[in-house]
């Protein structure tokens, strides 16, 4: 799966960034036998945004 560039601002994530981001942290959520409501996941989940951005646009966020 490949990002989608936003018609009008290619930061906004489109519903495939979503989608991607999203099994990206289910992954990681079950390879860290962690549950979705810890403290480290919502670490995780803060930091896929920024990392995502900067991988496909070049933007640190």
């Amino acid at each position: 799966m490949t990002s989608q560039f936003h018609a009008i601002d290619p930061r906004i994530l489109t519903p495939s960034d979503i989608k991607l981001l999203q099994s990206l942290f289910d992954e990681e959520i079950k390879a860290r036998r962690m549950t979705y409501d810890c403290p480290e996941a919502t670490v995780l989940a803060a930091r896929l945004v920024p990392v995502h951005k900067q991988q496909v646009f070049g933007i640190i966020a």
